[in-house]
């Protein structure tokens, strides 16, 4: 069976239907966009400005035993300053990861793309003032154990920390890194 979108062995789509489709949802895409949520507050922004310029990062995974990586990180807005991207240089260990933080009404989601093509969402960070900290912890029904903290020691030292869990409660993954910011 062919796909929808496969050209048939002339080049051509098999199906206009699909053509007719595609132009449609492409014409009306603007009309078709949910509405955009609302702004970020100030306070809202202030947290994630915190994370925003150059970075250079010393990460050590204790479990599995793994040699330090090293890389520099930047983050920067996008979309209309809703949300963060933050790119990777070539780790030391020949990886690169992008990240984008946002904020919504469960809190402040983190997406992670690596190299390798691990994606995954930590939903729910939590930012706590008081301690300068932004922790992502999984929920009671999630199927894995994760808690992920990133401190702001001083506006140039983050530390972060994370860890995975099995059901069982052991600990598959553990590590720790260190962010310096680079003065601009």
């Amino acid at each position: 069976m062919r796909s929808l979108s496969m050209p048939d062995s002339h080049g051509a789509v098999s199906h206009p239907v699909a053509v007719a489709l595609l132009c449609a949802m492409l014409a009306g895409g603007a009309a078709a966009q949910p509405k955009a949520g609302a702004p970020l507050t100030s306070a809202q922004r202030a947290v994630l400005d915190r994370f925003v310029g150059t970075w250079d990062v010393t990460a050590t995974t204790k479990v599995p035993r793994l040699a330090p990586v090293t890389s520099t990180f930047t983050w920067g807005w996008v979309l209309e300053r809703r949300y963060l991207r933050g790119e990777s240089s070539t780790k030391s260990d020949g990886s690169q990861e992008m990240q984008v933080l946002g904020h919504d009404a469960g809190g402040y989601p983190l997406w992670v793309f690596s190299s390798s093509g691990l994606a995954f969402q930590l939903p729910r960070g939590e930012w706590n003032e008081a301690t300068r900290t932004m922790e992502w912890k999984n929920a009671p029904t999630d199927q894995l154990l994760y808690t992920t903290r990133c401190t702001f020691e001083t506006a140039t030292t983050l530390r972060c920390s994370a860890q995975v869990k099995n059901l069982a409660g052991k600990v598959a993954i553990d590590t720790e890194s260190v962010a310096l910011r680079r003065r601009p």
